[in-house]
């Protein structure tokens, strides 16, 4: 997991606000001691179907973003989420345009391409670890956020991440 977390940032070839995927993964996943071994094992075993974005939100989403793919935030938490998974990259940022967005696709008004790095950072890791979850990776948000729930780990992300943020009292991962 390690090796493809390595090559992914060397495939890249950019930092996200400054942390490469190296950095996050470890960070965030290998140094956290509430992440476990059965943890990073379920995860090294999620199919792209678990993750994939059903159709018609697909399309909804590239209709509100039509650069979604494109973004940093995107590229990057693909490139995570693929080197920890094992799961081919091209395909998995076609399964899932969303990766990397703020918000919901099943609320248009509430999706948006992340405006600060440090929005991008919170994103990223956010998208990364609930994915993982609802693909059946039990615990990975509480072992990131604090809580499992979608949506208090989603508050918990817009309130460290906004313009009101003390960026002192920041989570690693953001």
């Amino acid at each position: 997991m390690l090796e493809r977390v390595r090559r992914a940032d060397a495939t890249l070839g950019f930092t996200l606000g400054g942390s490469t995927v190296e950095d996050f993964f470890r960070r965030n996943l290998l140094d956290n001691p509430r992440v476990t071994d059965a943890q990073l094992l379920a995860i090294s075993q999620v199919a792209l179907e678990q993750l994939a974005t059903p159709p018609e939100l697909r399309a909804r989403v590239l209709e509100k973003v039509p650069e979604a793919r494109q973004l940093p935030s995107h590229r990057f938490t693909v490139a995570l989420m693929a080197a920890v998974t094992g799961l081919d990259a091209q395909a998995l940022s076609e399964a899932t345009p969303d990766l990397g967005l703020t918000g919901s696709p099943q609320v248009p008004w509430l999706l948006w391409a992340p405006r600060t790095e440090r929005e991008q950072r919170c994103t990223s890791l956010h998208d990364f670890t609930d994915y993982l979850r609802a693909a059946g990776v039990q615990g990975i948000n509480a072992a990131v956020w604090g809580v499992e729930s979608r949506e208090l780990s989603a508050l918990i992300v817009w309130i460290e991440s906004g313009p009101w943020a003390d960026p002192s009292a920041q989570r690693p991962g953001c």
